[in-house]
């Protein structure tokens, strides 16, 4: 699957409705990383989106600024957070996941609810050294991606299958298993707590892991 090819399909995903994942209700997980943080904790959301979570964030008093790749969804966002009267509290910026502009340890935590499963494994260390290098040591991550466990999703059928990566609809779709997870991050980072979880009917065919970590 070729980036720019999905990346055309995440824009018309946002422009028509269609972005689907924006309430999943997989963010739910997120209690997991904020029970862990300390009052106006800075945080990166990577992969934004409308900003969903990250105005959550932003509510409960952290410091939050969302990364997305999609300019039109970017300027969308900031506009809402002038609606909403949190500057200085949310911000958002045009940015990839695996070229994150902000210098090193410059976060308390960052999060990912669902970037990951969207990259070509090949670039899957990339994108952990650059999570490694913009939170601070001491600092967490919190990890949600679509899980192996998964029986259906979309017109995919992952569980019981020998591959992990999928393409459908001009995009790709990554379902990890945990070891994979802690391979990936084990040099960097320590699994603090890892969950697996299936999503509500009528979409409880889909399931998804839950890793919170904290750098070494």
């Amino acid at each position: 699957m070729d980036y720019q090819e999905q990346k055309k399909y995440f824009e018309r995903a946002y422009k028509t409705g269609t972005d689907i994942w924006t309430r999943m209700p997989y963010r739910a997980k997120g209690t997991l990383l904020t029970q862990n943080l300390k009052p106006g904790a800075t945080v990166l959301d990577i992969g934004s989106g409308r900003g969903y979570w990250a105005f959550e964030l932003a509510k409960l008093g952290f410091k939050v600024i969302g990364i997305d790749y999609l300019k039109g969804v970017v300027e969308k966002a900031n506009k809402e957070v002038v609606d909403r009267s949190l500057e200085g509290q949310v911000r958002f910026v045009e940015a990839d996941g695996l070229d994150i502009p902000f210098a090193d340890h410059s976060f308390d935590a960052a999060c990912d609810f669902g970037l990951l499963q969207h990259f070509k494994p090949e670039d899957f260390i990339a994108y952990e050294t650059e999570i490694a290098r913009v939170v601070r040591a001491g600092g967490y991550f919190l990890l949600v991606v679509l899980s192996k466990e998964t029986r259906s999703f979309l017109n995919l059928s992952p569980k019981g299958s020998p591959e992990h990566r999928f393409e459908s609809d001009d995009t790709s779709f990554y379902f990890f298993d945990f070891e994979e997870i802690r391979q990936l991050f084990v040099k960097d980072f320590e699994i603090i707590k890892e969950e697996i979880e299936f999503m509500p009917a009528p979409h409880d065919s889909v399931a998804y892991i839950s890793v919170l970590m904290k750098h070494k």
